[in-house]
């Protein structure tokens, strides 16, 4: 895949997450999560600022939004879902392995740049594994809500 491919995907990427954190925000019953997901959702809005600017850097023109570009289609959910747990832990799971995806395509774009492209990528990386981990203790926190016991 082409560095500019790339950086289009990842700029899609990281609006599809920003939105579909400040949905999970919108309908959360709690100050704390309402917090951690509000928080997210401006992080993810700082990586699309950030790759926009590296875009434009690099080739020379703004980057332009397709509405028909879906990198994250599990991030795409129905606001009736926040309210059933069940559901909450798929949308806890989605945001878990989107957060890893996002984090191996920041690998994958490091390994194959160099200089000031190279540094983002790698605090990119970092950044969305941080966001695994939080995803990781929404799913368990969630979880443990489920089954009534702290199962690992």
């Amino acid at each position: 895949m082409k560095m500019k491919e790339a950086l289009e995907l990842a700029i899609h990427a990281e609006i599809e997450a920003g939105e579909f954190y400040r949905a999970w925000a919108e309908n959360a019953d709690k100050d704390y999560l309402k917090k951690e997901l509000e928080d997210l959702a401006i992080w993810e809005g700082e990586h699309e600022e950030g790759l926009k600017k590296l875009y434009l850097q690099e080739f020379g023109v703004a980057f332009e939004r397709d509405p028909s570009t879906v990198v994250e289609p599990e991030l795409k959910v129905q606001t009736k879902d926040f309210g059933d747990v069940t559901s909450l832990l798929r949308i806890a799971s989605a945001a878990y392995l989107s957060e890893m995806r996002a984090a191996e395509l920041y690998e994958r774009m490091a390994e194959g740049s160099t200089g000031e492209a190279k540094d983002i990528f790698v605090k990119l990386k970092k950044m969305e594994e941080s966001h695994m981990d939080l995803a990781k203790k929404r799913y368990m926190s969630i979880r443990e809500d489920v089954v009534g016991f702290k199962a690992f």
